[in-house]
């Protein structure tokens, strides 16, 4: 996931500008309240869904195995 922290907000009208710099993974998702619960620097921190997306190949995101880097959309494609 791709977020960003409260003193990271450009304009608080609207939020979409704010530029979502940070990566974790994501741990939990509550619906209800709209927070997002993200791994990151080794705590769980807890952010407004408006400030966390979905990180994907624009991110460099790689796995490595077995000394192979290997980009994430090929490891875990759908069948």
């Amino acid at each position: 996931m791709r977020f960003a922290y409260w003193n990271e907000i450009v304009d608080i009208d609207d939020w979409s500008t704010t530029p979502k710099k940070n990566v974790g993974i994501l741990v939990e998702y509550d619906n209800l309240m709209q927070v997002a619960y993200v791994l990151h620097g080794g705590k769980v921190l807890g952010h407004r869904a408006q400030l966390v997306e979905k990180a994907g190949k624009k991110d460099g995101l790689v796995i490595e195995e077995m000394g192979q880097k290997q980009k994430y959309s090929q490891k875990y494609s759908q069948s």
